[in-house]
């Protein structure tokens, strides 16, 4: 069973409907409580299991909410998948505080609020472990390489990643495993969208052709691209991979956005 969060829509809908498609039991979150219904809709109707939770990761009490609600819906939890994320780009220089506070909330905070919360039904008394269970948190190469006017995202995940490490040998006496996928530039999400009016949140066109013309192994990548390898990193083919981060990025490892 699997709970991702962020789920809806994106790169988190496609993790859920690979997840399902392969079998997983899968509880999707939002914030939206009516996004995630449609999602898990949706994966019902191509013949998967699925559940839908509300919740902001940032919210502590929603976390333990979101997963209560997986643990009794399919009788535990075996996968979390942290995928909920955001960004509000901005020079460091004109950044307001709660634009910081935002971005480092959803991408950080919400990790660690959503791990503490599974801890109860990840953790099990070593004599009763059968199998491992996995956690796999959506970091991004920003968080490794950095990015100009994205100091707050490129923070969060680089703290995203150093979660990911110290949990992994705090919980691999757990056999739990805990990993992170990078993804660079992907198309088909909210970052490679057209921009918003304050200009945030997006790409403009002209930027869009520049960035794919650069990808040097010769395309974009896509959310189907990502839910492949965390479908690898929940699968039992990865009980050996524990504290790695998997970078995706088609060999642009640096994506100048502004």
């Amino acid at each position: 069973m699997a709970l991702i969060t962020g789920g809806g829509r994106g790169i988190g809908l496609s993790i859920a409907s690979r997840l399902a498609s392969e079998g997983c039991k899968v509880v999707i979150n939002d914030r939206d409580a009516d996004v995630a219904r449609r999602a898990a809709d949706e994966i019902r109707r191509s013949g998967g299991t699925a559940g839908d939770v509300g919740g902001s990761v940032t919210d502590p009490t929603d976390s333990e909410a979101m997963v209560g609600a997986a643990g009794e819906l399919f009788g535990g939890l075996d996968i979390v998948v942290n995928n909920a994320g955001l960004t509000a780009d901005d020079w460091l220089h004109r950044m307001p505080d709660e634009t910081w506070d935002l971005v480092v909330d959803v991408c950080l905070t919400g990790t660690f609020n959503v791990c503490r919360s599974a801890a109860r039904l990840l953790r099990k008394d070593p004599r009763e472990i059968r199998y491992h269970r996995k956690v796999v948190n959506i970091a991004s190469i920003q968080g490794i390489y950095g990015a100009p006017a994205n100091v707050n995202y490129s923070a969060a995940k680089a703290g995203v990643i150093g979660v990911t490490k110290s949990l992994a040998r705090e919980w691999a006496g757990q056999k739990i495993n805990v990993n992170a996928v990078a993804p660079g530039y992907i198309k088909g999400t909210r970052l490679s969208g057209p921009r918003d009016d304050a200009g945030r949140l997006g790409i403009a066109p002209e930027m869009i052709t520049k960035i794919e013309e650069q990808i040097p192994i010769g395309r974009p990548g896509f959310p189907e691209d990502v839910a492949a390898a965390v479908a690898f990193l929940s699968s039992s083919e990865s009980d050996y991979v524990t504290g790695q981060v998997l970078e995706m990025h088609g060999g642009l490892e640096f994506v100048q956005l502004v």
